[in-house]
This record gives structure tokens, sequence and C-alpha cells, in this order.
């Protein structure tokens, strides 16, 4: 048997370090795809087809899940898509309600987080109520208000994948004529 050295140890030692470092460096897992692909299951509908300046309104948003993995965190928002969004005034934002954790009006947007984790093929809906100005100082009646929603999801946890959209194309779902 060799004899004790301090040299061997710390050579001994410096190899097992550089193990720890090498193995801790390498990624825990390669299951985690973020492909961020379009999400489904989105609907969004207004219960005016028609109002009047003074109108109270209400829009309502549903993301269902159809991954087969649940929703972990979403993020909902609705606000104008063009040409309301030119209309300074047209209308705000008032109130929101529905199956979510929070919610966010700040005059003609609204954000939701809605209660999550959301099962596969569950739904989660909330609704946000506008109100029309009393006196349009825009023109001519009648005007079309659009609105577009966003909706961002994470599924799974650790996160696997994430989805969003659809972005501020708008959904003929969310649109009321003023006259």
């Amino acid at each position: 048997m060799k004899p004790f050295s301090v040299q061997r140890l710390g050579a001994t030692l410096a190899a097992i370090l550089t193990l720890g470092v090498i193995f801790a460096a390498q990624p825990a897992s390669a299951t985690t795809t973020r492909d961020d692909g379009v999400i489904t299951g989105v609907s969004a509908s207004v219960d005016k087809k028609t109002a009047a300046p003074g109108d109270v309104l209400t829009l309502t948003l549903s993301l269902t899940n159809t991954e087969s993995t649940p929703i972990t965190f979403a993020y909902e928002w609705i606000g104008p898509s063009f040409p309301s969004n030119t209309l300074t005034g047209a209308f705000t934002f008032t109130s929101c309600g529905g199956e979510q954790v929070d919610c966010g009006v700040n005059g003609n947007v609204v954000g939701f987080h809605p209660t999550a984790p959301i099962e596969p093929g569950a739904t989660r809906t909330v609704t946000a109520t506008v109100r029309i100005t009393d006196t349009p100082t825009w023109g001519t009646a009648p005007y079309t208000l659009n609105w577009a929603p966003y909706v961002y999801a994470e599924y799974g946890y650790p996160v696997t994948k994430t989805r969003s959209g659809p972005f501020l194309d708008g959904m003929p779902g969310l649109q009321t004529v003023i006259s």
C-alpha cells in the first residue's frame, strides 16, 4: 500500500469535482417542447350585435383545453381592433368576471388570468362589461366596434408546451354595430 499523499488526495478531489460540474451542467430533461403554435379551443361572443350610445355590453371569452395535458397557466386579453382602436372615447371596459383569479381593467383593454389548472376537455369562461359612450364624437352612425382577443397558455408542469393566439385578427363573434 502506498503512503498517504496530499497530492494524490488533491488530484482525486479535483477529478470528482470536475465530474460533478460536468454532470450538473447537463439538461435535466429533453421533454420540454415549446412549439408556440396557435391555440385552439377559443371562442368569443358579445351579447348584443346591435346597440345604441349609452348601452352596456357583455363580452364573453371561453378557453377549452383541446390538448392532452392540463393548462397550468393562462392569460387572456381583449382590446379593440381596427377601426375601434381609432375611436377615442367610443367605449370603456368597466368590469370583469367569470372563472378567473384576477382581472385588470384599463380603459379600452381588459386582461384576465383564468382559474387553472384547466384539465383536458374542460372550459373556463371570463366576461368583460363594456359601456358605450353616451355622446359619440366620431361622426354619423352606424359604426362598428370590433374587439380582438389574445390568449396564451402553458401546458403541463414543468411546462411541456405553449400555445397562443388568435392575436389581433379579431373574431366575428366580437363585433357590435352602434346605431
